[in-house]
């Protein structure tokens, strides 16, 4: 009868702490499920709210235009292509 008792007892010590695991463990993943959803949230509101382009390029003609070194890059190419001068190659 003693043993029954104590076997009891051990089993209801044991039933406590894993119910106790499984609570702890429970609320740290509703915790990070709720970060979760709030990070995959933000991240949608961020795609939403950025400007939309339909071409890489639009975004990049222009941007430099008018700048002096480009303009001079410009000039130094199309000097290039209208000299009488040949580059030859070697590989």
């Amino acid at each position: 009868m003693l043993i029954r008792v104590v076997q009891a007892r051990i089993s209801i010590k044991i039933e406590t702490r894993i119910s106790k695991k499984i609570m702890l463990d429970e609320a740290n993943l509703e915790q990070r499920l709720a970060t979760l959803e709030q990070t995959v949230a933000d991240i949608k509101h961020r795609v939403i709210d950025a400007p939309t382009y339909s071409n890489w390029l639009e975004k990049v003609i222009g941007s430099i235009s008018d700048e002096p070194a480009f303009l001079e890059a410009l000039e130094y190419g199309r000097s290039l292509r209208h000299a009488d001068i040949f580059f030859v190659t070697t590989l």
